[in-house]
């Protein structure tokens, strides 16, 4: 459409109304167009946020355990020493004393204290690659 800049004879008022009219069609199109939300829209969008905030865990309530190496190294050693009291009382009783000081034995008590000193670093290096990665998640 020819824009006109002739203000004589109000030919400037007609096209501001002609415009002005073309924007009240289209608002009116548009608003035809435009869904409403339904009326417990508002309670259902605070539910699910509540769902999701009680599902997802909080990043405050991650506290280290003081105590997880000495409980770990007590736990993991202390059943070494209950399996290595069995194994000496079973061969004293069995095999007799002589046995106890014999390379056979004494290379199978070293082979279960590796055994569960492996097992206890393993734990470490599992427990210290969480740590980590819950580190760069925060």
């Amino acid at each position: 459409m020819l824009q006109r800049r002739i203000i004589h004879g109000g030919v400037v008022m007609k096209e501001k109304k002609h415009i002005q009219i073309e924007e009240n069609l289209i608002r009116e199109t548009m608003q035809a167009a435009m869904k409403k939300a339904p009326e417990n829209m508002k309670y259902r969008i605070m539910q699910q946020i509540e769902t999701e905030k009680a599902l997802t865990p909080s990043k405050g309530n991650i506290d280290k355990e003081t105590g997880n190496v000495l409980k770990e190294f007590g736990s993991i050693f202390g059943t070494m020493y209950a399996v290595l009291a069995v194994m000496i009382a079973a061969t004293y009783f069995l095999f007799g004393q002589e046995y106890l000081l014999s390379p056979q034995f004494l290379g199978a008590a070293f082979l279960i204290a590796l055994i569960f000193s492996m097992l206890w670093l393993i734990a470490r290096v599992d427990s210290h690659l969480r740590s980590k990665k819950e580190i760069r998640k925060q």
